[in-house]
């Protein structure tokens, strides 16, 4: 969105999104291009987590924008409020759709991954442990 009104074009919000930076200390959003910056709001996370590839121990996952994510260290899959985030590229965070978590959720399940000691259910992708959950 752009004051209050969708980016119709996809091209253009694509290539709005590779000048998006996200300063985890701070908590701010900023668009930075060669000549300019400027800071943004966002309101919950820029992009949305709507699809995912999965082949028993590669995962990836697909924004809204085309973007495609494999969980690991540097792009962490977290959980705040009881909702699902993976970082994606320039630190900005991608909320995670409720079907997807859902379908994540279920394959955490299968490889029987709840934490009796912490509470949390553990997906295991790409050779790391993401939390997919929290009880």
């Amino acid at each position: 969105h752009h004051q209050g009104r969708p980016i119709e074009r996809q091209k253009l919000a694509k290539l709005f999104s590779t000048a998006l930076h996200y300063n985890p200390d701070t908590s701010e959003y900023w668009l930075i291009t060669p000549v300019e910056q400027g800071r943004i709001k966002v309101a919950d996370a820029p992009y949305i987590i709507i699809d995912y590839e999965w082949d028993g121990s590669s995962l990836t996952l697909i924004t809204n924008l085309e973007h495609q994510i494999q969980p690991s260290p540097k792009h962490p899959i977290y959980v705040l409020n009881d909702t699902p985030y993976c970082v994606t590229y320039n630190d900005v965070p991608a909320r995670i759709n409720r079907a997807v978590r859902e379908k994540l959720i279920n394959i955490a399940l299968s490889q029987d991954g709840y934490d009796d000691v912490s509470n949390h259910l553990i997906l295991k992708a790409n050779g790391y442990e993401h939390v997919i959950a929290k009880s």
